[in-house]
């Protein structure tokens, strides 16, 4: 996985999670005391990733700090700021120069602990020029077993879902973002035009999965981050 580059998708400007986007951008907001993003870097590092592509946008000048404040040796980091208003396929575009081989592209407000070496198994036997990472879907609510008399008889407590959600840790083969057409495809396109040539593999993760796109889900982040890379 040496030759593999990260590419990290921090350009947004995450709205949802304001007041804390009010100063630093999303990848940055402290689960556990260190940002996001020392989370998911720290776990890729870990598989052997030693290159890093960082696509700026919102408050890139935080980010870029976040990166000069230095990483483990043998790594290499650099930003690509694509601009405030850039969408993720003109991010990856951008980036791509910064790309000499395989690519892992993630979202920069979301850790999970994929096994990113079964990930690279899946995708080297599946042959397909990208596999996405997903995860089982679970409700955000119980749900109420009935009869045909309307008598309830079971509660279900958040259960999980026959379906299955993209979390990003899309790997890729060497070149592929070089294909991409911004101004013709924004991510769904992206993804949907994979898929629709029998090109995109699909990697289950069974273990946990985390993202902060609202203040609830930084609370509950910032409690189950200490233990998420100690589980399977």
């Amino acid at each position: 996985m040496n030759e593999t580059t990260a590419v990290i998708l921090c350009g947004g400007r995450g709205e949802r999670l304001k007041p804390f986007t009010d100063h630093v951008p999303k990848p940055l907001v402290p689960l556990n005391g260190q940002p996001l993003l020392r989370h998911l870097t720290d776990h890729l590092f870990r598989f052997g990733i030693h290159r890093f592509v960082f696509c700026t946008g919102y408050k890139a000048e935080a980010l870029e700090a976040f990166v000069n404040e230095g990483f483990p040796e043998g790594c290499t980091a650099v930003c690509s700021n694509s601009g405030e208003d850039a969408g993720m396929t003109h991010r990856l575009k951008s980036a791509a120069l910064h790309v000499p081989a395989q690519a892992i592209v993630c979202y920069g407000d979301t850790v999970a602990n994929v096994d990113i070496a079964a990930l690279s198994q899946t995708h080297t036997a599946s042959g397909a020029i990208a596999t996405m990472t997903v995860h089982a879907l679970r409700s955000p609510f119980g749900i109420v077993r009935f009869d045909e008399m309307g008598r309830v008889n079971a509660f279900e407590e958040k259960p999980q879902l026959p379906y299955w959600i993209n979390i990003g840790y899309l790997l890729c083969e060497p070149g592929f973002l070089d294909t991409i057409i911004p101004a013709q495809e924004d991510m769904p396109q992206l993804l949907k035009r994979l898929a629709d040539g029998n090109e995109l593999g699909a990697y289950m993760h069974k273990g946990k999965h985390l993202t902060v796109n609202t203040e609830k889900e930084r609370e509950q982040a910032d409690i189950e981050v200490i233990d998420i890379f100690t589980m399977p």
